[in-house]
């Protein structure tokens, strides 16, 4: 089995792979997001690709600065970061954050057509065996990244049911101010793409990436019968 690092908190990613037999080490990245959207210039898609790749390499630096103990008897390790923003208008929509933000975004997203952007980056880290034999070390062996899309016709709630949903705080912190996998489903009219993508993991996408770097995805399973 290779060991799988995901570099995110967001529970619905590490359940897709948790679902697909992956059972992953969570290391969360940190990265100043703000930061990075506001010197950023390109397309809303491309956007959550810078993204991706900074968490990635964020905790690829930990990795290589300190192995985590858990994986200190591996030979490779895979990486795997994400980021996701719903662009509405040209504009990305990414975290309200609060009541008032979400009120906001239903404001302009309701009952219209959006495109989920969720970028993907893999990385495949394996043991150095360069130096001290007895150091555990390891080195960045190869990088991709892959975006994916899936359009999303928003619903139209009621007032008294978007307040409801307000009181749930869900929307609070996800992108778009929703998610279809809890209480905002009911608010999600039709999707055009890989559902998974608007969970934040598209697993074709990621098993793309761990194939075209030359590793077996069935490898990443926690358990194979």
């Amino acid at each position: 089995m290779i060991p799988v690092v995901l570099a995110s908190q967001s529970p619905a990613r590490r359940q897709i792979l948790t679902a697909a037999g992956i059972d992953p080490l969570i290391i969360v990245s940190d990265v100043d997001e703000r930061a990075i959207e506001s010197d950023f210039s390109g397309t809303v898609g491309d956007l959550t690709i810078a993204l991706s790749q900074a968490k990635a390499r964020a905790v690829i630096d930990r990795i290589t600065a300190s192995p985590p103990e858990d994986l200190s008897s591996a030979e490779t390790i895979v990486v795997i970061a994400g980021d996701s923003l719903l662009e509405f208008d040209g504009r990305p929509i990414g975290k309200p954050g609060d009541a008032e933000g979400t009120r906001a975004v239903w404001t302009h997203i309701a009952g219209q057509w959006t495109q989920l952007h969720s970028g993907h980056t893999v990385a495949v880290l394996r043991r150095s065996r360069d130096g001290d034999t007895s150091a555990v070390d390891f080195e960045l062996s190869d990088l991709r990244s892959r975006r994916s899309t899936t359009s999303v016709l928003i619903g139209t709630p009621t007032p008294d049911e978007l307040e409801a949903y307000i009181a749930t705080e869900e929307p609070f912190h996800v992108a778009g101010a929703l998610t279809i996998d809890g209480y905002g489903g009911a608010f999600v009219d039709r999707l055009d793409g890989d559902h998974l993508t608007v969970l934040g993991l598209s697993l074709p996408v990621v098993r793309e990436a761990v194939t075209d770097m030359g590793l077996f995805w069935p490898d990443l399973w926690s358990s194979r019968r």
